[in-house]
């Protein structure tokens, strides 16, 4: 639990979107459904991650059942599910849950990534005047190439054995001295990370401007740079640096997610919801 950290605010992402990743990742390394099977254990990683939210106040609108975002109609006419939508006075986060026997593929990226498009295509003004915000959740890892389409897409993704891009943003933003072998320079990595996370309204506005010519939603190089420099190996120095500081403080998270009481640690932090 990171909140004890935070001390610089410039620059800082939506406080649902530092608290919600926690969550997630909590969920996604913790949450056991290993006697599960094919759609029964999909449905039960959905409904921990409901009985999480409830625990932990964060405000969740709609959930699996659900054909609307935020209330608003798709453009096509489609009744796509929402596993999750979170919608506070300034913002709007659409959330898709998988637990697969098997990593991620770009296909279901791409399949939450439409329905995003074809609510926002919908034109309803209580879901396109506020920045929507897409969370995928992940029990196992994801493929390469659904890591590297979800950054395209400005989408966050969760996964097991990776620290979430805003999570890495909000250790960035603390007072958690920077650990020794970063192979990206923490003022670079604090002012791009808000970049590669960025609203659905953000991207179409910067693919409109790309459709002329020239330019690239993100570079390949970018891209590269976030998933392996960034992501992979500086998120492993930062997870490591965060376990030297606390090693339950993930399993403080998940505890306080499913209401058992793990024996204290040594050092006392708070909670990204708290902001909120």
């Amino acid at each position: 639990m990171i909140d004890h950290f935070a001390v610089r605010r410039d620059g800082r992402l939506h406080p649902l979107l530092y608290a919600l990743p926690l969550n997630c990742f909590a969920l996604a390394r913790y949450w056991d459904g290993s006697t599960l099977t094919g759609p029964t254990r999909g449905r039960a990683f959905e409904n921990a991650f409901y009985r999480a939210c409830e625990r932990s106040g964060l405000p969740l609108d709609e959930r699996a059942g659900s054909r609307t975002l935020r209330g608003a109609a798709t453009a096509s006419g489609f009744s796509h599910e929402s596993d999750a939508v979170f919608v506070a006075p300034d913002v709007t986060v659409h959330v898709e849950l998988k637990h697969l026997s098997s990593p991620v593929s770009k296909t279901d990226l791409m399949v939450f990534n439409q329905k995003g498009l074809d609510f926002l295509l919908g034109g309803d003004p209580r879901l396109c005047r506020r920045p929507l915000h897409r969370v995928f959740v992940s029990g196992s890892r994801l493929s390469d190439e659904a890591r590297r389409f979800a950054l395209v897409w400005g989408i966050v993704t969760v996964e097991p054995d990776r620290l979430p891009l805003p999570l890495l943003h909000w250790i960035l933003g603390s007072s958690l001295a920077p650990p020794r072998g970063l192979r990206t320079a923490p003022e670079e990595a604090w002012r791009w990370i808000p970049i590669m996370v960025a609203a659905l309204q953000d991207r179409l506005r910067r693919m409109a401007e790309c459709a002329g010519g020239g330019e690239d939603v993100l570079a390949r190089g970018r891209i590269d740079h976030a998933l392996v420099t960034l992501q992979r190996d500086d998120g492993a120095l930062f997870w490591r640096a965060l376990d030297a500081q606390d090693p339950l403080w993930l399993e403080h998270v998940w505890a306080g997610l499913v209401g058992t009481r793990p024996a204290p640690s040594k050092a006392s932090f708070g909670s990204p919801v708290s902001a909120i």
